[in-house]
């Protein structure tokens, strides 16, 4: 069985390049140095909890996947969602709940 932290540096990395970021990129993304990156995505070090959460966030993928416990990469969606939309100044939400509703409204087949 593989070791926890060579399986969240390779998720890690593989999150890093499919949504085309640099490592320096991910590492200002997520306030870490990107010496300390390339070590967690070696599978040297692991990471804290905080830094966890900011790895989930810019790869918009859950920790579940992250960690090895969950193959879905977005079973998290909602919580991700969720965290995005706490740092929107109050003053969108009228315009955000619209588009949330005209969103709910989409039949996705629409968009195939």
């Amino acid at each position: 069985m593989k070791d926890v932290n060579i399986i969240l540096g390779e998720r890690i990395k593989l999150g890093r390049k499919a949504n085309n970021l640099t490592r320096e990129k991910l590492a200002e993304l997520i306030d870490v140095s990107t010496r300390f990156l390339a070590e967690v995505e070696s599978g040297k070090v692991g990471v804290s909890l905080q830094t966890l959460k900011n790895i989930s966030a810019s790869l918009s993928t859950s920790t579940d996947y992250l960690l090895g416990l969950n193959e879905d990469k977005k079973s998290n969606k909602l919580e991700f969602i969720y965290s995005q939309l706490k740092k929107i100044d109050d003053k969108f939400y009228p315009l955000i709940s619209k588009i949330v509703a005209e969103l709910a409204n989409i039949d996705s087949r629409e968009l195939l």
